[in-house]
């Protein structure tokens, strides 16, 4: 991936007649969190969409709760309660919001493109299969920045569940407490779903203070926002 005035680009997906990217600090705070209408964030989105000329478009920003539910553009409504979402409108602009959790954009076969929030729970109820199964297999996909398994601790219960569902190669046990390889989950079930080709970004959110907001490194913080739309 490439990082063009504050966005980082996916080289996987520029053969594609879209617009994408993850966001970095460089435009603040992307998400209204429990301040609905929060006025600075109102201007960061309003600086993110000018910079990319995406001003126009309807966005397409499910209300995320964790779980393994898509929901189309055309049915999309502020509120929709889903943590992935997909169209083939050229209207849309779609996004999600993370601090730590992945963040995943498709491209698939048939010209629609989808955006997936991931975060253990998600991964674990396979929102990924569940999102593309509606789509013919192919296509290619970029995971975002999220934390790596160098920093996310998890509990030994959930590290041996997803140890016994994806492989040890997802849970690192050289550390007091286990660690969860979320990106690595993530890449695994794109291709159980039938996805070519995948990028990852290789940023941890905790890490890199610099670049990302993240939850589990500060305990509150501001959002990224990752988001693909089809070129007009």
């Amino acid at each position: 991936m490439q990082l063009k005035d504050g966005i980082l680009i996916a080289d996987l997906l520029a053969s594609f007649p879209i617009q994408h990217g993850f966001s970095t600090r460089q435009y603040g705070n992307l998400g209204f969190g429990k301040f609905p209408n929060d006025p600075d964030v109102v201007s960061n989105r309003e600086k993110l969409f000018r910079s990319q000329g995406l001003e126009n478009r309807t966005l397409i920003q499910p209300r995320q709760i964790h779980s393994d539910r898509a929901v189309s553009g055309d049915e999309f409504y502020p509120g929709y309660e889903a943590d992935a979402s997909f169209t083939q409108n050229k209207q849309h602009l779609l996004s999600v919001l993370t601090a730590d959790c992945v963040p995943i954009l498709v491209a698939l076969p048939d010209g629609s493109v989808a955006a997936i929030h991931a975060g253990w729970r998600g991964l674990q109820e396979e929102i990924i299969s569940k999102t593309l199964a509606r789509f013919p297999k192919g296509g290619k996909a970029a995971i975002g920045p999220a934390i790596g398994p160098c920093c996310y601790e998890v509990g030994e219960e959930l590290a041996k569940q997803f140890e016994s569902k994806s492989g040890s190669s997802v849970v690192l046990w050289n550390h007091p407490k286990p660690h969860l390889d979320l990106p690595r989950i993530a890449a695994m079930q794109l291709d159980q779903a039938g996805i070519e080709e995948w990028e990852t970004a290789h940023l941890c959110t905790s890490c890199h203070p610099d670049l990302f907001f993240s939850f589990r490194r500060d305990g509150s913080s501001g959002r990224q926002m990752s988001f693909i739309g089809l070129s007009p």
